[in-house]
Parts: C-alpha cells; structure tokens; sequence
C-alpha cells in the first residue's frame, strides 16, 4: 500500500455506532459543535447514535465523542478534549455528524453550534438551542422551545402544544395541524409577521379557538405561519 493512499484512508470519515435500551420514554440531550445533527423518532425503546467524523486520524482523537446512559437519561456529546471535562474553549472542532434515532415517546434537549438540527416524528417536549444554524421540527406532539442567533426556524408539528421561539436573525415558519387553534403573540424590533412589519412593539392573532400559546421573539427576523383556520 503506497503513501499517497494511506493517507486518503486516513482522513476518510469514521463512524462509531452504540445502541442504548431505555423504558421508551428517555430524555434525550445531545451537544454538538460543527457539524450536523438529525433525529429520528423510531418504534421501540433504544436509542440508536451513528457519529461520523471528518478529519484525519489525529485530530479526531482531539474530539471524541461521548454517549452515556444515567437511569433513564442519554447523552450523546463531543467533547473538547478529554470527556471528563465541561466542553468548553472548542476551537475548529473536526465536523461531528449525528443521527440519532429514538423511542417515540422521547423528550429531547438539543444544544449545537455551527450544526443544523433536524428532528422528524418525536412526540415528547422539545429544547432546541442554536447558534448559526437552520433548525427543522417536523411530526412533533408535544412542546417546543427554540432558540435560535443566526439561523431559520422551520415547525411542522403533528399535533400542536404550546410553542415558544427566540431568534435574532432567523426567520420562523409553522405550519399548523389542519384544526389546531392558536394564539400567536410574534414581538419584534424590526421583523415581519405574515408580510406585515412589526417594529419596536408586538402584535397577536388568533387562529381557530386560540387553544394553545405561540410565542415568537425577533430581533430582525419574520415570522410565517400557514393555517386553514380562520384567523382575526
């Protein structure tokens, strides 16, 4: 095997897998720095993790990553050296890619940076928080609260809970499920809801019977949202 190839093989991607049993209904806390992270709601109770990383063989080594169980509790993380430490001080990280697959019935607490966040099916609450990065929430039943800097927000719930989304630049998108009442409270310094601008104040639209709370924050981002409800 000459040289040259040993060093393709190198700085091929490599991927580690775990398989975790639960009770069916984990929380579920992933971190990530660079990279992308996707979750999947699957039928069972273990959790599956695939991480693939970029990068050659030593600088991998510089950012492991870590997946533990705690009770009923999994954590699926890179680190920043080694993981006995509180990730912190990571500079240019080897792009990390996650795909998580879990029981349905799961909650999810979700922190990246520089990583897209795609979660598809999950029914239990969800904590997303972003900083440049799009965040894509489709299939979900249960609450939701988003935190975005410098990305869009894309909610797309199965059955509509209440909602709660921050960004500074990023514009928001729900889609609402065909029936669901919501009250939408969008406030904003400069952004736009529904193509109408919003400046240094807030404003408030009823959909349907209102049921559940929709509260959107922006710095300069819009917010749109799709429903066959009639809205006032």
């Amino acid at each position: 095997m000459n040289f040259a190839l040993l060093l393709v093989l190198a700085a091929a991607p490599a991927s580690q897998s775990w398989t975790l049993d639960t009770t069916g209904t984990p929380k579920v806390n992933i971190t990530n720095i660079n990279g992308s992270i996707r979750v999947e709601a699957a039928d069972g109770k273990t959790v599956s993790v695939e991480a693939t990383q970029e990068g050659s063989e030593a600088e991998r080594a510089k950012y492991p990553v870590e997946v533990k169980k705690d009770e009923d509790e999994v954590t699926v993380r890179l680190c920043c050296g080694p993981c006995s430490r509180t990730l912190s001080n990571c500079k240019n990280p080897v792009a990390t890619h996650f795909v998580v697959k879990v029981p349905r019935e799961s909650s999810l607490e979700v922190s990246a940076v520089g990583a897209p966040v795609n979660v598809s099916g999950v029914a239990g609450p969800q904590e997303v928080s972003v900083v440049s990065g799009d965040v894509s929430l489709k299939g979900s039943r249960g609450e939701l609260e988003v935190s975005s800097v410098s990305g869009g927000v894309d909610l797309a719930p199965e059955a509509l809970a209440d909602i709660e989304v921050s960004t500074v630049s990023g514009n928001v998108k729900l889609k609402l499920p065909r029936g669901a009442g919501a009250q939408v409270d969008f406030s904003s310094v400069g952004g736009r809801f529904n193509g109408r601008g919003v400046s240094l104040g807030s404003t408030e639209q009823r959909y349907g019977n209102g049921e559940h709370d929709v509260d959107v924050s922006t710095v300069s981002g819009a917010l749109e949202v799709q429903s066959d409800e009639d809205s006032r």
